[in-house]
């Protein structure tokens, strides 16, 4: 478990100049987050802003997808 949040803060390092502010908030600081499911595929990724119940993703397959759909969402708000 700890190898999949490791990966995520890796993950958000590294695509952290590419995410756009929240929509509702406006808050820059993004984190892409792994996610467990019981539907296939098990494993999969979500984009989220650090301010408490503000915005996420739902869970895709890639971190690409992920901020992908996070990007499109906040191009959309504004």
């Amino acid at each position: 478990m700890a190898k999949r949040f490791e990966k995520a803060k890796h993950f958000t390092e590294k695509y952290k100049s590419i995410l756009m502010p929240c929509k509702y908030c406006g808050n820059t600081d993004i984190r892409i987050v792994s996610e467990r499911t019981i539907f296939p595929p098990k494993d999969g990724w979500s984009v989220c802003c650090s301010t408490h119940n503000c915005d996420t993703t739902r869970t895709y397959p890639s971190v690409k997808a992920a901020v992908e759909a996070w990007n499109r969402r906040a191009e959309n708000g504004k």
